[in-house]
């Protein structure tokens, strides 16, 4: 029971601290956009095909084979096309910035 102030005061802080941080950043959902395109796609797409066929190992003359490592080269190029993209427009808004900016 001691310990539950410190706790929800340590709490309290961090969620300001991270939500003054995020006001303070007009272009967070391009920073978003790059999370996305080095984080999300490959834990979606890449992973689980590399995964299937590392796991249960189809024939490489079989369909499920070249589809999964098509699906896996595919999200490989939107990747590297998401993460240029999303930092191109992270520059782009820099240029542009302006403390706790509502636009």
């Amino acid at each position: 029971m001691r310990n539950v102030v410190p706790r929800v005061l340590s709490r309290s802080i961090s969620v300001a601290a991270a939500t003054l941080f995020a006001a303070m950043l007009p272009f967070f959902p391009d920073i978003m956009a790059l999370f996305g395109a080095f984080a999300f796609i490959p834990l979606d797409f890449i992973l689980p095909m590399v995964f299937y066929n590392i796991t249960f190992k189809p024939s490489k003359q079989g369909i499920i084979y070249w589809v999964n490592t098509l699906i896996g080269g595919g999200s490989s190029i939107l990747v590297v096309i998401g993460g240029i993209a999303s930092i191109r427009q992270i520059v782009l808004d820099a240029k542009t910035y302006s403390l706790f900016s509502d636009s």
